[in-house]
């Protein structure tokens, strides 16, 4: 049913406190790391000119085998 389906208001207020929730913890971990974290990213758009943006970071845990 409709009222099943957030407004779009809602909408976005979820994901930008996802996000934020995400990001506290990916940023407490990337402190902790002892080694060398390498960043890539890569920019595009879509065929109607939708701009995205990715950006990855890779390292090696004190967890890792």
């Amino acid at each position: 049913t409709n009222s099943d389906i957030p407004h779009c208001t809602k909408t976005c207020e979820l994901i930008l406190s996802a996000f934020a929730t995400t990001f506290t913890a990916l940023k407490a971990k990337l402190l902790m790391q002892m080694g060398k974290i390498s960043f890539t990213a890569d920019i595009w758009s879509s065929d109607s000119l939708d701009p995205y943006l990715a950006v990855t970071a890779h390292w090696i845990g004190q967890d890792s085998t």
